[in-house]
């Protein structure tokens, strides 16, 4: 094959065919490659047919080609002509394919002359195959299986991470939810597969769309490295230098409706390399700082990096077309997608950890100020001059423990009220509820109701799935609770590894019957779907309303609720049962 940048006098075949101002070069490699340019460039390539098969099809490998014309010269004369190109709509394509596909008809032995010119904003270049029918169908269903797997694997992650961040409500997943949706976007719009199947009328679309999703998976990107390192924190002046980065892609991205898509996705290249290797180093710097799940976090950049740069290089035309340059960015995305999902998974054990040491070290000031009293009451002994010198320093050392003791005993007190799992009360926060809310229904004389709500088959789901399935499972019956008790004064905590317990103060045992059934009716509902497993879950409600008739009495009420969870359990569950108000009632 030969190609020939295009002068401003030869624009159309026939100078182009009957000239000799053109120089054409023959093409050192199996597919030219010429990086970006506004220039139009023709290629010309010899066919002829050894074959006995008379149909024939001229496939342009490469669906991102703005101007696209082709002729077939037979004996001298332009026999056809095809123009085509995303700057039509996809339905005038002469085979509707994600790719450019031409017919061709060629006698055997015949040999003819093929033109093409391409011009556009994109990086020019010419993968041009003759092929049969047979031979094009199966390249077809392989590169269709192919991609179906990665897109099949980008939305996978990008549901699984979203149902965590419903679950966790931590800002990371949904940035990373964000960053595998864009890019995964990115490659849906480079293979064609965009304008064939979502917008094949929307020809501006078409246009801005490959630009558009560079600068966004970008954004997103400075986004996820800043909040999954805390880079603000840990690393100031490579936090300042991404987020001017994602600053000038947001600029980029707000002006690409009026820019030509020619700088768009040149810059969106060029911005692309810096920002995988500042991840890097963040990750590496974060690593030193003794956060493990960074060291997943810098791998998986660097396998994003190398099948970015190996992308980025080939678009630039530095390095060849083939198939590892070309796909490279894929393989390199999935491998980093996985690592981040890992290095997500890490970051919660990372936390879990924070929470330990925060109590060790609550413990070690306790006994530092422990120790200060002591050395305190030594010093009364020593003679008086002494004695008041010693004193002014060492009862300066016990305020400033004992007042780091407080704050950590607050913080303390805070993490003892709160259920690690589901995030609602636990059963300290149950029981200290219990009893403020008895006394307060007695002094008042107002109806406390109590509902409990056990997960049925806990243990079975526990031994079939594990723990982590057992744990959302517990989650989402938190969430279902959260949304349906909305009064400040009633209390949502889980006391038991299946059991919750709803405290309705000044609630008739009507409205605490209808809260149950609610409750039952929402989570039997719909399964919970967890992406790898689907559970239909129930739960058995045991509802106790009372009017308390003397203080610090709230145990039976309990017992009541517990009772009557118990028959509702035993009776095969996924049902309400209500406790008798008159049995502590009257008493």
């Amino acid at each position: 094959m030969q190609w020939a940048w295009e002068s401003r006098e030869l624009t159309d075949l026939e100078q182009v065919f009957n000239g000799d101002q053109l120089e054409w070069v023959s093409s050192q490699g199996n597919v030219p490659n010429l990086g970006f340019s506004h220039d139009g460039v023709w290629f010309r390539a010899k066919i002829y047919n050894q074959n006995s098969q008379h149909h024939w099809f001229l496939v342009v490998d490469y669906p991102l080609i703005r101007n696209l014309q082709v002729y077939y010269i037979r004996n001298g004369v332009a026999a056809e002509m095809f123009h085509s190109g995303d700057q039509f709509e996809f339905s005038a394509r002469p085979i509707n394919h994600r790719n450019f596909i031409f017919p061709l008809d060629l006698n055997s032995g015949e040999q003819i002359d093929v033109y093409l010119r391409v011009k556009g904003p994109y990086s020019i270049q010419m993968p041009l195959h003759l092929v049969s029918n047979t031979v094009l169908v199966e390249k077809d269903v392989v590169a269709n299986l192919l991609h179906g797997l990665f897109f099949g694997f980008v939305l996978v992650m990008a549901f699984y991470n979203f149902f965590l961040f419903v679950s966790t409500r931590e800002p990371a997943y949904f940035f990373y939810v964000l960053f595998t949706v864009a890019i995964g976007s990115f490659q849906f719009v480079q293979q064609g597969y965009a304008y064939q199947f979502f917008w094949p009328k929307e020809v501006w679309l078409q246009n801005k769309a490959t630009g558009a999703f560079i600068h966004i998976s970008l954004i997103f990107c400075v986004f996820f490295v800043n909040n999954f390192l805390d880079m603000r924190r840990n690393f100031v002046a490579l936090y300042r230098a991404i987020s001017a980065l994602g600053l000038l892609s947001l600029l980029v991205l707000l002006s690409s409706p009026w820019v030509d898509e020619f700088w768009v996705m040149r810059l969106g290249v060029i911005f692309s390399l810096p920002g995988a290797v500042m991840a890097i180093l963040g990750g590496w710097y974060v690593w030193r700082l003794g956060r493990e799940d960074a060291r997943l976090f810098s791998f998986a950049w660097v396998f994003f990096l190398v099948g970015v740069l190996s992308l980025s290089l080939n678009k630039l035309g530095v390095i060849p077309r083939n198939f590892v340059t070309e796909h490279g960015a894929e393989v390199g995305t999935v491998i980093e997608l996985a690592l981040l999902a890992f290095a997500l998974a890490g970051r919660i054990n990372h936390e879990r950890n924070r929470r330990l040491e925060l109590e060790k070290h609550s413990r070690e000031l306790e006994q530092k100020a422990l120790a200060s009293k002591e050395h305190a009451l030594e010093l009364e002994k020593m003679n008086s001059e002494q004695l008041e010198l010693s004193v002014r320093e060492r009862t300066r050392d016990l305020h400033k423990a004992l007042s780091e003791l407080s704050l950590m005993n607050r913080r303390l007190e805070q993490l003892n009220l709160i259920d690690s799992v589901t995030s609602v009360g636990n059963e300290n926060c149950f029981v200290v509820t219990s009893k403020k809310e008895w006394d307060r229904a007695f002094r008042r004389s107002e109806i406390l109701s109590l509902i409990v709500v056990e997960l049925d088959g806990y243990r079975e789901i526990l031994a079939s799935y594990g723990e982590v399935v057992a744990d959302e499972c517990l989650k989402n019956v938190a969430n279902i609770l959260e949304k349906l008790i909305s009064r400040p004064s009633d209390c949502i905590t889980r006391y038991g590894d299946k059991v919750f317990g709803v405290i309705l103060p000044a609630t008739e045992e009507e409205g605490a019957l209808f809260l149950a059934n609610q409750i039952v009716s929402n989570v039997n509902e719909r399964p919970f779907d967890f992406g790898a497993a689907k559970i239909s879950a129930s739960v058995s409600v045991g509802v106790a309303s009372v009017s308390p008739q003397k203080p610090n009495n709230y145990k039976e009420l309990i017992e009541l609720a517990e009772s009557a969870v118990y028959i509702s359990s035993s009776s095969g569950g996924n049902c309400v049962q209500c406790a008798s108000v008159k049995e502590i009632a009257t008493e």
